[in-house]
C-alpha cells in the first residue's frame, strides 16, 4: 500500500502548464499589437481630423481614410436601402464589409432627413422659416450615410473607438485646445449640435444670416481651389465652422455672418499655402 501523500495548492492554477503559458503570451503580444496599432494609427492624423463631442474626442472620416490608408483596410459597399415614411421623411442605409489582413467586419451607416442638419431655410424680412421636407437634397441624405458607414467601419475595424484625449496627446501630440467642439443644446428638450468655433471671430451682428458678398467671396475661393461640386463646397464649409463628420450643411445660406467669416479666413489661409 503506497504511503504517499498528494498536496494540493490553491494558489497553484488547475492548467500551470505549457499551455497556460502560451495563452499568457499571445495574450501579452496582443496587447502589445493594440498598443502600436493605435499609436500609429493616431500618429497620421492632425486637429482638423477630429472634433470635440461631449468632452470626447471624435475621428472625423478624413482621418479614418488617412487611418486606412495606412494599414491597407478595403471595403466592399452594397447599394443603399431608402426607406420612406409616411410623413415623407426618408432614411438611406448603407451596409458594408471591412477587411484587413487576418479579419473582416460588417457595418451600417445610416442617416435619415430628419436629422436637424439637412433642414433648409428662408429668410423673409428677417425671420427664418424652415421649408418643407421636400426641399431637403436626398444626394446630401445618401453622401451623409456613406460617409458615417466610412468612419464607423474604420474605427470598428481597428478598435480604435472610445478614444480619450490622453491618447491624443500621447500618440499624436494633440491637445483639446486644438480640436473644434460641438455643443449641444436646443428648445423643449430637444437637442441640437451646435459648431462653437476654435476661435471667436471678431463681427458685428455674428449671429445674423450670411450676406450675399460673404456668399460670393466664399464661392471665388472655393473655385480657385478646385472646389466646384456643390457637395465638396458644403463639405468643405461643414468641416471649417466645425460641423462633426458626417454631417455635411445643405446650403450655404444657411451660414450665420461669424460662421461665413470664419470660412473665408480659413479659406484664404489655406489657399496661399
Amino acid at each position: 500500500m503506497s504511503n504517499d501523500v498528494v498536496v494540493y495548492d490553491d494558489n497553484i492554477p488547475a492548467i500551470a502548464d505549457d499551455s497556460l503559458l502560451r495563452v499568457a503570451q499571445q495574450a501579452e503580444q496582443r496587447i502589445d499589437a493594440v498598443i502600436k496599432i493605435k499609436k500609429m494609427a493616431l500618429k497620421v492624423t492632425n486637429p482638423r481630423d477630429w472634433t470635440d463631442q461631449g468632452g470626447n474626442p471624435y475621428l472625423q472620416v478624413s482621418g479614418a481614410e488617412k487611418i486606412a490608408n495606412l494599414f491597407n483596410i478595403s471595403w466592399r459597399i452594397d447599394e443603399p436601402i431608402c426607406e420612406t415614411e409616411d410623413d415623407g421623411h426618408f432614411t438611406f442605409t448603407y451596409v458594408g464589409t471591412f477587411t484587413i489582413p487576418g479579419r473582416s467586419i460588417q457595418v451600417t451607416g445610416s442617416r435619415s432627413s430628419k436629422d436637424p442638419f439637412f433642414k433648409k431655410y428662408e429668410w423673409n424680412n428677417g425671420v427664418k422659416t424652415e421649408k418643407p421636407i421636400s426641399a431637403i437634397d436626398r444626394r446630401d441624405v445618401k453622401m451623409a450615410a456613406m460617409t458615417n458607414l466610412l468612419g464607423n467601419g474604420i474605427t470598428r475595424l481597428l478598435g480604435i473607438r472610445n478614444l480619450t484625449y490622453n491618447d491624443l496627446a500621447e500618440f499624436a501630440n494633440i491637445d483639446k485646445e486644438q480640436i473644434g467642439k460641438v455643443e449641444y443644446k436646443g428648445k423643449n428638450g430637444d437637442k441640437a449640435p451646435v459648431a462653437a468655433p476654435q476661435k471667436k471671430t471678431e463681427i458685428k451682428d455674428p449671429n445674423e444670416p450670411v450676406t450675399e458678398p460673404q456668399l460670393k467671396a466664399i464661392n471665388t475661393i472655393l473655385g480657385k481651389m478646385g472646389i466646384k461640386d456643390d457637395f465638396e463646397k458644403h463639405q468643405k464649409v461643414s468641416r471649417i465652422i466645425g460641423l462633426p463628420e458626417p454631417e455635411v450643411l445643405t446650403s450655404l445660406t444657411t451660414l450665420t455672418k461669424g460662421q461665413a467669416s470664419k470660412v473665408i479666413e480659413g479659406l484664404t489661409a489655406e489657399n496661399v499655402k
